[in-house]
């Protein structure tokens, strides 16, 4: 069959592409998720803009606004500031393939919908405060403010008065721009007016790469034009991709993932609907890359994939709540790798049918903690789930233990390790939380909610003479005991931890083993000795390694 030409990309106002969603000219398909970035996400988009940064491209499908390849609707919040304008108006409208989030965000900042952002109950409001313009610091510059903060939006409003700030309103046209520039305000001189009229003309003039795909594009093909225009740069998710790809076939996946976050708010956050799409490529033999998950669904009728679908949800669940409940990561910040959950979900439900005993269980956790103590899912982490997932059920069935997980030792892994983002890091904090991570001054449990990762030896104090973010100088602290520490020496606070024990140095000491401390780096603190403190403490946080590289986890099936 002849192949297509891959659409060439031709570059576009910015600005006009949002008045055409103002005039419902541009419009979103119905498969596509509703608009869900924070306020996080518009200012810094609205930043990059500002500083001609790129911001990705766009891909456009133009189609007759009677009979669509594919249902539509406005873009969220039109109806609140053009409620007469409809779609069928015009004879021809463009559906936003990929771009939609960010169109909307330029749309909600310049035109002010007066609709909440995601997980909040109020409205947002976007200015340019100016004075950190001129001054060149665009990040601070550029503010959200939820019209509920009436304290924030009271101060703001005083400095758009008095012309210090902008509303971003203000950049949709030139003449209201113009008008305040030269005519309505006299507090800047020349210079900064200049200054302030380049950022808008570098708002007023952004231009985007487009890529326009014709109406003669069928149904069929216009997955393959995601794929071919994917590999040329266009960003596209796997998940926009099996959205597409079974809308045809009558399941709207949005929904099912909707469905899901409703269900499981707790796991929401953790997880993205792509980890449950690569489930089920594990599950069906497939290496889960994009190629092959397509390939796969165009194998499974509606009912089908439904079925499979609910099968990965409740195999993603498990493996959730044995991260949290087993592995010790309470809070999503915690978890080493959550990549590693798509193939620790397909484990768990390889088990399940299997109907297997604690010692299969235990070697799944032995294969968790290895592969966060050697880093292992750092790269190649499609490829790594499918043979991890492979190796480790042939482990468990004929006893072939991977010569990787072998080779795994806590001799082996680094804790002069500071990156709090690091995957060893992370699994400390975890086996502390495992621990129990008894509060130090009251030796009751920690409340989580509120544990900070901090500093043992005070890093206002000892900064400059030793390496003191390193993780052995670093444990969970509850806020308020946090506070009372602050930048007191270890001998010091000590004293007062150990009249919270009620001068008990014995309960203190099983208090202060909750955080891998031993009564020998107990001394060192007692004496302000950092290097005897750090030495003692990574022995012993060695030893933990090892218990659970070698299948010390406790009750292994629990979930």
């Amino acid at each position: 069959m002849h192949d297509k030409e891959t659409p060439k990309a031709n570059p576009e106002n910015l600005l006009k592409i949002v008045q055409e969603a103002y005039e419902a000219k541009v419009v979103v398909p119905e498969f596509q998720r509703s608009f869900v970035w924070e306020r996080n996400d518009i200012q810094e988009l609205l930043t990059s803009i500002l500083q001609g940064y790129f911001v990705g491209s766009f891909l456009m499908l133009d189609t007759p606004s009677s009979k669509p390849m594919f249902p539509f609707r406005t873009i969220e919040g039109l109806e609140r500031v053009n409620s007469n304008v409809r779609p069928d108006q015009h004879n021809m409208v463009r559906l936003v393939l990929d771009g939609q989030q960010r169109i909307t965000s330029i749309f909600y900042a310049l035109y002010s919908p007066d609709i909440p952002l995601r997980w909040t109950k109020y409205p947002y409001k976007f200015y340019l405060l100016l004075e950190a313009a001129l001054n060149g610091n665009l990040e601070e510059a550029v503010v959200g403010i939820s019209v509920q903060d009436r304290r924030r939006m009271s101060e703001v409003q005083e400095l758009v008065k008095n012309h210090r700030a902008l509303p971003f309103t203000i950049f949709r046209e030139s003449s209201t721009f113009y008008r305040w520039l030269y005519s309505e305000q006299q507090v800047w001189g020349d210079e900064a007016r200049s200054i302030i009229e380049q950022l808008f003309r570098r708002i007023q003039n952004f231009m985007i790469p487009v890529v326009s795909l014709s109406p003669d594009a069928g149904t069929d093909n216009i997955v393959n034009i995601f794929e071919r225009i994917n590999r040329t740069g266009v960003s596209l998710s796997l998940f926009d991709l099996v959205v597409a790809r079974l809308y045809p076939k009558g399941v709207r996946l949005r929904d099912l993932w909707d469905a899901f976050k409703n269900e499981h708010e707790a796991f929401a956050d953790i997880i993205s609907p792509e980890f449950l799409l690569k489930v089920i490529a594990i599950l069906e033999g497939k290496e889960p890359r994009k190629g092959n998950l397509l390939e796969i669904l165009d194998g499974l009728d509606a009912k089908k994939f439904e079925a499979r679908w609910k099968g990965a949800e409740d195999a993603v669940c498990a493996a959730c709540k044995r991260i949290e409940k087993q592995y010790g990561a309470y809070d999503k910040a915690w978890i080493p790798y959550t990549t590693m959950i798509v193939p620790l979900a397909v484990l768990l439900h390889r088990l399940k049918e299997m109907r297997a005993g604690e010692e299969a269980y235990r070697k799944v956790d032995r294969w968790y903690w290895a592969s966060v103590f050697t880093q292992r899912y750092d790269s190649g982490v499609d490829t790594k789930s499918y043979q991890d997932v492979r190796d480790v059920i042939s482990w468990i069935t004929e006893g072939l233990e991977p010569d990787w997980l072998r080779r795994a030792t806590a001799e082996a892994v680094d804790l002069s390790i500071a990156e709090r983002r690091s995957a060893v890091y992370k699994g400390v904090i975890c086996l502390i939380l495992r621990e129990g991570a008894r509060d130090f001054l009251t030796g009751q449990q920690a409340n989580l909610n509120t544990c900070q990762d901090d500093h043992i030896f005070p890093r206002g104090v000892y900064n400059e003479t030793y390496p003191v973010d390193v993780v052995l100088n670093r444990t969970l602290i509850s806020r308020e005991t946090n506070n009372k520490k602050r930048d007191k020496h270890p001998s010091e606070f000590l004293e007062e931890c150990l009249s919270g024990h009620n001068h008990d140095e014995a309960r203190l000491l099983d208090t202060l083993r909750t955080h891998f401390i031993t009564r020998d780096a107990y001394e060192a603190l007692k004496q302000n000795d950092f290097d005897a403190f750090v030495k003692y403490r990574e022995e012993a946080l060695k030893k933990a390694i090892q218990t659970v590289l070698t299948g010390g986890c406790g009750n292994a099936k629990s979930q």
